[in-house]
C-alpha cells in the first residue's frame, strides 16, 4: 500500500476525520495481500472508519464482515500464487521449446515460430571473441580490435569491454539459458539453468576452457597502478565521479580519468600540472603544521593525546590493509572507495580532537614569534630562489601512494574544465571539512594567515595577512624580524580612518597585519588598525 500515493492520501484524510466509510467495487481492488489487509482493518478500527465492497457484500463494521473480508483476501492471494505458478511453469516449458524471453542475443535470430536459431552472419563474430580471449587478449583489447576493424558496426556504434564481457559470460552460446540471473546474483543464490534449449555456437569444451582462463586472469589481476586523484575528480558535464584507467602498450605509464557517460578523458600528469600551485600551497601548509603549529599546541603538559595517537595509528593500518585488498583485486572499487572515505573522515575528526584538547590559555609561546620564524625562513628561501624548489622537491619526493594520501587528506573533490586547446582550468575545488575546521582553529589562534589582495606600485599582489594581533605582539614580531632583516612597518590608516599612501620602492612587502585595539570599543566591535610589513628588496 505504501507505493500507492492516492491510497495514502485517503488514509491521511481518514485519520484527520474527514472519512467515515471507504467504498470499493471489489475487495481485490483494495488489496490482495493478507498482511496489508490486517494493517488496514486495524487502522480502520482505530479511527472508527469502515470498508464497504459493493460486489463482494463486504462491510467491516461487524465481526462477521471482518471475518468474511479476511477469507476473501486469503482466496485472492491464493489465486495470485496459483496464477504465478502456472505462469512460471508455462514459461519454463516455453524456454525448453526454444522460446527464450528477452532480446535476442548477438549470434542468434528468431524464426517465424519465435524460436531462437543461429544467425550464420554474426555467429562467426561470437566464435572469434571466445578464440581471442583464449589467446590472452582482454575484454578491452578485443573491443579495441573490433572497433579498429569496424566489425559489424561501421558507423557510430562502438564495441566496449562490457559488451565483450557479457558475451563471454553468457551461457546461451553453449545452448543453456540462465533464468533469474540478476535476481539470484543480488540474493547470493544460483540462477535456474535450462540446458540445451537452443543450438550452441561454441562447444562446451571451449566454454570450460574460457572459464578456467577467466579464473587465471582474476588470480593474476592486480591493480598495480596508483591513482593520485582517486575518487576526487567530478565530471564538469554530468557531475559523476570520474573513474580511473591505465593505458597499456607504449603508453603504459600514462594514467587517465574518464567519464563513461560523457566520454571525457583527462590525463593524470595534465591534472597534476593544472593543480600544481594549489598542491604546493598545501605542501607548504602541511610542512608548517608539522614543524611549527602542532609542536607549539601540544607543548602544554596537561595535554595527553596518546590515546588519540594510538587510534590514529590503528586507522592508518586499517587503511593500508584495505588498500592492499583493493590492489590485489579482493575488494571492489565501490567498497574500497566507501571504506577509504570513511576512514579518512575518522582520521580528520581525530586530528581535530587533538586540537580541541589544547588549552590555549596555557600556551606560553608567542604566536607572533612563530610567524616571525616562518617569515624569516620563507624570505631566506625566496632570496636564494629556492622557495618553490623546496616545495616541489617535497612533493616530487613523495611516492604515488603518498601523493594519493596527501590529496585525500586535504581535497574532497575538484571540477576541471578542458578547453579546446587541451589546456585545463579549475572550475571548483572542494576542500575536506576537517581541513577547513583545522584552518579556522589555527586562524583564531593567530598562528595561521590568509592571502589578501593589495595594490603595490600599481600592481595587484596576493599578500599574506595576519589577524588577532595586539600592539605588544606586533612589536615582538617586528623585533624578531629585525634581527635578520631591515624591517619597516607602515601604518595604513590614521585615527580618523583616512588611508595613508606609502612608498615601497626598493622594498619587498612581506605581510599585512590587522592590529586589534582590545580596550577600544566602538559600536560593540573592536577597532582594527591595518599595517604593512616590508624589508629591503
Amino acid at each position: 500500500m505504501k507505493h500507492r500515493p492516492a491510497f495514502q492520501k485517503m488514509l491521511e484524510d481518514m485519520k484527520a476525520g474527514f472519512i467515515n466509510y471507504i467504498v470499493a467495487y471489489k475487495l481485490d481492488r483494495v488489496t490482495r495481500s493478507v498482511r496489508d489487509l490486517e494493517v488496514l482493518i486495524s487502522t480502520l478500527e482505530k479511527y472508527h472508519c469502515y470498508l464497504i465492497c459493493d460486489r463482494d457484500d463486504v462491510n467491516t463494521s461487524t465481526a462477521n464482515g471482518r471475518f468474511f473480508v479476511r477469507m476473501l483476501t486469503v482466496l485472492s492471494q491464493l489465486e495470485i500464487e496459483i496464477v504465478s505458478e502456472r505462469t512460471k511453469f508455462g514459461l519454463g516449458g516455453a524456454i525448453k521449446a526454444g522460446h527464450i524471453p528477452g532480446n535476442c542475443p548477438l549470434g542468434y535470430y528468431r524464426d517465424k515460430d519465435k524460436v531462437m536459431k543461429i544467425d550464420l552472419s554474426t555467429s562467426k563474430v561470437i566464435e572469434r571473441i571466445f578464440e581471442l580471449y583464449l589467446e590472452g587478449k582482454s575484454y578491452q583489447q578485443i573491443a579495441n580490435l573490433f572497433n579498429q576493424e569496424k566489425v559489424l558496426y561501421p558507423e557510430k556504434k562502438k564495441w566496449t569491454d562490457s559488451v565483450i564481457e557479457k558475451i563471454i559470460n553468457n551461457r546461451i552460446y553453449i545452448g543453456d539459458y540462465e533464468r533469474y540471473k540478476r535476481v539470484a546474483k543480488a540474493q547470493g543464490k544460483e540462477p535456474e539453468i535450462y540446458m540445451n534449449v537452443v543450438e550452441p555456437i561454441i562447444t562446451r569444451a571451449m566454454w570450460e576452457e574460457v572459464q578456467r582462463q577467466k579464473e587465471i586472469n582474476q588470480r593474476a589481476y592486480c591493480r598495480n597502478r596508483v591513482y593520485i586523484f582517486f575518487q576526487k575528480l567530478i565530471c564538469p558535464t554530468c557531475g559523476a565521479v570520474m573513474t580511473c584507467k591505465g593505458s597499456g602498450g607504449k603508453k603504459r605509464n600514462y594514467v587517465y580519468y574518464h567519464c563513461a557517460k560523457c566520454k571525457t578523458y583527462y590525463r593524470e600528469d595534465n591534472i597534476e600540472y593544472c593543480l600544481k600551485d594549489y598542491i604546493l600551497d598545501l605542501v607548504e601548509y602541511d610542512m608548517a603544521v608539522k614543524k611549527y603549529f602542532m609542536p607549539v599546541l601540544t607543548q602544554s603538559k596537561d595535554v595527553d593525546v596518546s590515546s588519540i595517537n594510538k587510534e590514529i595509528d590503528r586507522l592508518k593500518k586499517q587503511k593500508d590493509r584495505i588498500k592492499k585488498a583493493y590492489m590485489s583485486g579482493i575488494v571492489e572499487l565501490d567498497d574500497f572507495s566507501e571504506d577509504y572515505k570513511l576512514i579518512d573522515e575518522k582520521l580528520s575528526d581525530l586530528e581535530n580532537q587533538k586540537l580541541d584538547l589544547v588549552n590555549t590559555q596555557n600556551i606560553t609561546y608567542n604566536p607572533q614569534e612563530l610567524l616571525a620564524e616562518r617569515d624569516i625562513e620563507r624570505e631566506k628561501l625566496i632570496r636564494s630562489y629556492k622557495f618553490r624548489e623546496v616545495l616541489e622537491n617535497e612533493w616530487d619526493s613523495k611516492s604515488k601512494e603518498e601523493k594519493q594520501e596527501f590529496i585525500s587528506k586535504f581535497i574532497e573533490s575538484a571540477v576541471l574544465i578542458k578547453g579546446s586547446d587541451g589546456k585545463f582550468s579549475i572550475d571548483k575545488i572542494n576542500f575536506r571539512h576537517g581541513f577547513i575546521e583545522q584552518l579556522i582553529k589555527f586562524f583564531n589562534l593567530g598562528i595561521f594567515d590568509v592571502f589578501a589582495p593589495i595594490e603595490v606600485n600599481g600592481e595587484e599582489q596576493e599578500i599574506r595577512m595576519s589577524v588577532n594581533i595586539n600592539q605588544e605582539q606586533l612589536e615582538d614580531y617586528l623585533q624578531r624580524m629585525n634581527k635578520e632583516f631591515d624591517t619597516y612597518y607602515y601604518e595604513m590608516n590614521n585615527k580618523n580612518g583616512q588611508d595613508y599612501e606609502c612608498e615601497l620602492t626598493n622594498k619587498k612587502l612581506i605581510r599585512i597585519v590587522a592590529v586589534n585595539e582590545e580596550n577600544f570599543i566602538e559600536n560593540k566591535e573592536p577597532k582594527v588598525r591595518v599595517g604593512l610589513v616590508a624589508k629591503k628588496a
